[in-house]
């Protein structure tokens, strides 16, 4: 009897010994704005499907309550990554040497739809309306100076108005503060539901302007080189997911379980983002891109930025393209 106790315990002993070892997945402190939205649903993608499990990646999710917010923490090290935000104030950093890169685009270019009351029919008619964008010196600016532009006007031709989210100007635009303003999908559909006007989504007036990208802690992605390429290939493969067109009415229930939208504003918005191919899918950063950012800086005021994509991104993390 004894005998067989020691021949199971020596075949135990073999047998957890010659287990493969299963490492534990790295945590990696990643930072959104706010809730997620249509903007981030790669990484609600990559979160659901278990892409960055497969990684061997465990985000840690952390919600800030806005993009300076976040950017303050990330320079700080408090964040490792920072998920799908405006590109504007991630290159100011870049610029004075903050320990900020960036990892990808995401959006590139901008989304946002200028929506005005009915009785405006053309970008024209906005002279001397109330024109609500984000802020002076944001990409909003840059967007809304262009877009006037087509109809051979200077923001000096309307009542430019600041209101920061999209929610808050939508709202002011309901009560008649505001003729006119940029609007994230799903609001647009909403406003057009209401009986407002479509005057032309920005992004077609700005073609060579990224709209959103993830970026990573600098001295982070230095030591951990392979960790946030592992992070990416994850966002990647769930962007690729998202373009597949099979998976639409699983990629709109994550939506709506995540972001909290009904699934007509998820249909809503996928129609919108993928026809419109809006997401960048190169996974790559682009000279041209980098300089764009940099001129539509000059634009809000900041003359004393410069940048090259060098300057931008951490080597062996994030490759670059003309």
């Amino acid at each position: 009897m004894l005998h067989r106790w020691i021949i199971v315990a020596v075949f135990m002993l073999v047998a957890f010994v010659g287990a493969p070892r299963v490492d534990a997945a790295e945590k990696v402190v990643m930072g959104t704005i706010g809730s997620f939205n249509a903007f981030t649903w790669p990484s609600q993608i990559a979160i659901a499907k278990g892409f960055y499990t497969e990684q061997g990646i465990e985000p840690d999710l952390i919600s800030v309550p806005s993009a300076p917010a976040m950017l303050q923490q990330l320079a700080a090290g408090s964040l490792d990554v920072g998920v799908s935000s405006g590109l504007i104030d991630p290159l100011r950093l870049v610029s004075r040497r903050a320990p900020v890169a960036f990892a990808r685009y995401e959006l590139r270019i901008s989304p946002y739809v200028l929506i005005a009351n009915a009785k405006i029919a053309t970008i024209a008619d906005l002279k001397g309306k109330h024109v609500a964008i984000g802020s002076r010196s944001d990409v909003t600016y840059v967007l809304i100076e262009k877009m006037l532009a087509t109809a051979k006007l200077v923001p000096d031709d309307v009542d430019l108005m600041y209101s920061g989210a999209t929610a808050a100007r939508y709202a002011a635009l309901k009560t008649g503060a505001f003729d006119a303003t940029l609007l994230a999908t799903p609001l647009n559909f909403v406003a057009i539901k209401d009986g407002f006007r479509d005057l032309g989504i920005a992004g077609n007036f700005a073609k060579d302007l990224p709209f959103t990208g993830s970026t990573v802690n600098r001295n982070w992605a230095k030591a951990h080189p392979d960790t946030a390429k592992h992070i990416f290939a994850a966002s990647d493969k769930a962007s690729e997911w998202l373009h597949d067109k099979a998976n639409r009415d699983e990629a709109i229930k994550i939506l709506v379980e995540s972001a909290h939208v009904s699934t007509a504003e998820a249909g809503q918005s996928y129609d919108f983002l993928i026809g419109g191919d809006f997401y960048d899918r190169t996974h790559k950063i682009s000279r041209k891109g980098i300089a764009a950012l940099v001129s539509a800086l000059h634009d809000v005021g900041d003359g004393d930025i410069v940048a090259t994509a060098e300057d931008c991104v951490v080597p062996g993390v994030t490759e670059i393209v003309e």
